[in-house]
């Protein structure tokens, strides 16, 4: 009967190892999009901005760049998320009509 109760324990630590392994490896994964949003307003000034499109584990995001070198992800259907985004597209297409190419032509006195 004791051999029954070490042998019960001994398996029920294994499972507990396994479980605590399988949850790390899990955690400790590295991943190159967003994988959780945050609702929060960014308070810091954001210079750049782009879309991730849910493809698991990512999710559905806009990804903030801020001028501190950070990367925001952020809850794309927040109200201040499109304003900021869109802010960011016009500006960015206001500075891509002014900046000459070097196909455009150019007109000489």
């Amino acid at each position: 009967m004791q051999l029954c109760h070490r042998t019960i324990a001994c398996l029920a630590l294994f499972t507990v190892v396994l479980s605590i392994t399988t949850t790390d490896t899990d955690a400790n994964k590295v991943h190159n999009c967003c994988t959780k949003v945050s609702k929060q307003k960014i308070t810091v000034p954001i210079i750049g901005a782009r879309l991730q499109k849910k493809a698991l584990p990512c999710v559905n995001a806009v990804i903030f760049e801020t001028d501190n070198g950070e990367t925001i992800c952020s809850h794309w259907k927040e109200s201040w998320v499109r304003k900021a985004f869109f802010q960011l597209e016009m500006a960015r297409k206001s500075l891509d009509t002014q900046v000459p190419t070097a196909n455009s032509p150019t007109t000489s006195p």
